[in-house]
């Protein structure tokens, strides 16, 4: 059976595509390294990291292409009734370059965004496979000029490289500048911390790596949630001017997004635990829904504290426990599974536990 699970940057969670069964993980992150690089083909920024890290763990690319569709998409969306979120807000200088067209530029550009509303702003970039393949199309096609090879749509294909030269001309120098900065700011945490956290994430979610390295796509304005990732193989997209992803909160947004692509055990345990729970149960059945996630919050916020003392998770700063998971749920947590983050009790026992307690306990009215 298939599995898809929602992440947004990890700071938006309400989505309301979080349910259990569903095998495609979607998600946000980073990189580990000593260094970052820059290399510079004429559409395209890539940085690498390695260093004295035993094992690379990621990747991070700033791809034209892939910043290019994600700011049509975010153009898009803007052009409708929909509010910005705080992840979608356009920053004042890249609107003031929409009052510097050219009248053919403001031509071609209201075209592409067209197409672009027409076509994908009612589809969601985390969950429909359509868009999922694009982008890594798009992420595969990262040094062509032309996009000769990558296996689009014909119509997107005309539509992104008659965009091309505009988002060039007004956008895309800062936008790379901005990627590159984010990376600059990210890989030094995850050189010096990343390998111990990395270690502890295999452990207690009992999966390797996804993939040596993770590829992290950077661009400026991801999805209305700051992030989202792709797997099979995992590849995070995370929004590099979304402020909740910034300073030392980006250590926990790498791993809590690598997370989604090593989640299998613990999905797998959450749906032995509900059956079990449901055949002692009368009336309607338990489930668990996005409960998943809430330990997936708790364990990234919690390696990322245990490194550097004092560091406040992202699901406390950010009041995501009072939104998404009210109590009791954060303290069943703490009492269920903190002790398998510990060593001391197995991945299927604490979250068997933790099932039956959440199933067990009142809800608030």
């Amino acid at each position: 059976m298939t599995r898809r699970l929602g992440f947004l940057s990890i700071g938006c969670y309400l989505s309301g595509v979080t349910s259990l069964p569903i095998r495609r993980i979607l998600v946000t992150i980073l990189v580990l390294g000593l260094y970052g690089t820059a290399q510079g083909a004429e559409g395209s920024g890539e940085s690498s990291a390695g260093g004295t890290a035993a094992v690379r763990l990621f990747n991070f690319h700033s791809n034209f292409w892939v910043n290019l569709h994600h700011f049509l998409y975010l153009q898009a969306t803007l052009s409708g009734s929909q509010k910005p979120s705080r992840s979608t807000a356009l920053a004042s200088a890249d609107s003031e370059e929409l009052g510097k067209f050219t009248p053919s530029e403001r031509t071609q550009w209201d075209e592409v965004v067209a197409y672009y509303t027409a076509s994908f702003v009612k589809r969601d970039l985390l969950f429909d496979d359509d868009l999922i393949a694009i982008k890594n199309e798009l992420e595969d096609a990262e040094n062509s000029p032309d996009l000769a090879d990558a296996k689009i749509p014909s119509e997107l294909k005309r539509m992104l490289l008659t965009a091309a030269p505009i988002y060039r001309k007004h956008w895309w120098m800062r936008h790379d500048a901005e990627n590159q900065r984010w990376i600059a700011q990210v890989v030094p945490l995850i050189n010096q911390y990343g390998s111990k956290i990395a270690e502890r994430m295999e452990r207690i979610y009992a999966q390797p790596w996804p993939q040596y390295p993770v590829r992290v796509d950077v661009t400026v304005y991801a999805n209305w949630a700051g992030a989202y990732t792709t797997v099979h193989p995992t590849r995070p997209t995370i929004a590099t001017a979304d402020a909740a992803n910034q300073g030392v909160a980006a250590l926990e947004i790498v791993f809590h997004e690598t997370s989604h692509g090593m989640m299998d055990r613990v999905m797998d345990a959450f749906q032995a635990a509900e059956a079990t729970v449901n055949s002692h149960r009368t009336g309607k059945a338990f489930q668990s829904g996005s409960l998943w996630h809430a330990v997936l919050f708790y364990t990234a916020g919690e390696l990322v504290q245990e490194q550097i003392p004092g560091y406040l998770p992202y699901a406390e700063k950010n009041a995501l426990w009072e939104r998404a998971w009210p109590a009791p749920d954060r303290a069943l947590i703490e009492k269920d599974w903190k002790p398998h983050t510990d060593g001391s009790v197995g991945l299927q026992e604490a979250i068997a536990r933790l099932v039956n307690d959440v199933a067990s306990a009142p809800r608030p009215q």
